[in-house]
């Protein structure tokens, strides 16, 4: 048993009612308060009340996407975004990619069946790097980010780590639609792909250019290797191409995405 410490709150969901009584019984030896609730006894209001030190989050294939939702609207939220998550999942469905970013947002992964004492140890550090790293999300910006791509895989992977770092985002198929969605919204940044049916990438800049109101700033993300952006609208600001590190994907939004 390892010592105890200073009461901290935390907050389990897991639809396995077996699950729950077994962090909460391991978690509770430790001197931690625990709550424990299937996905639907929570929301965002209740989990607030709690004001948790830490949230653990069940992932798996039958919940329908469930917990990234569930994810995704914590840290888009300005009272949930700094609480350190831990997720459990016996699927481990995520790319090597995606983990290795989960775990620089204090997001750590664990596979199912845990090992307690494994378990406790993973909390006691994440509980520690949050503490040190303070306030880790940010949810400054206000307008979305548009992000127009065809490949799907692409687009998820793009769309889960921007609203995970607290971008609202909107997601278009084809140029075709993100010219219809540019006309009806405002965005502070689109990230456009080149390569796409109906209209590609190209064709949404001439079309876009022609538009009177203001333009937004584009990233043009590509697996061309030669693309000039001094030969393209000045609304262009830069380009990055395929494939990328997330880190230097995240790093060059951030450099352009502004808070209003």
């Amino acid at each position: 048993m390892s010592q105890v410490i200073s009461e901290t709150s935390i907050v389990v969901i897991d639809n396995d009612m077996g699950m729950r009584d077994l962090f909460a019984l391991s978690l509770k030896s430790e001197g931690r308060q625990v709550f424990t609730y299937p996905y639907v006894q929570i929301d965002l209001t209740a989990l607030k009340q709690h004001r948790p030190d830490l949230i653990i989050l069940d992932f798996n294939e039958q919940d329908g996407g469930t917990g990234w939702a569930f994810l995704q609207m914590l840290k888009m939220d300005d009272a949930t975004a700094n609480i350190p998550i831990l997720i459990t999942s016996t699927e481990f469905p995520f790319s090597a990619e995606i983990q290795n970013y989960l775990f620089t947002r204090y997001i750590s992964v664990v596979h199912k069946p845990i090992d307690v004492d494994t378990f406790l140890a993973l909390v006691q550090k994440t509980l520690t790097l949050a503490n040190q790293a303070g306030i880790i999300f940010s949810s400054d910006t206000i307008l979305p980010i548009l992000v127009v791509d065809d490949t799907e895989d692409l687009l998820d992977t793009l769309t889960t780590v921007l609203r995970l770092e607290g971008y609202p985002v909107v997601t278009a198929c084809n140029g075709l639609v993100a010219l219809d969605t540019v006309s009806r919204a405002d965005y502070c940044l689109i990230l456009l792909d080149i390569a796409m049916p109906v209209m590609n990438g190209f064709e949404f800049l001439s079309a876009y250019n022609r538009q009177l109101r203001p333009h937004t700033p584009v990233i043009i993300l590509s697996g061309e290797q030669n693309i000039q952006i001094q030969h393209l609208p000045s609304f262009v600001v830069d380009v990055i191409s395929k494939p990328f590190e997330i880190s230097e994907f995240l790093k060059l939004v951030g450099k352009y995405a502004q808070s209003v």
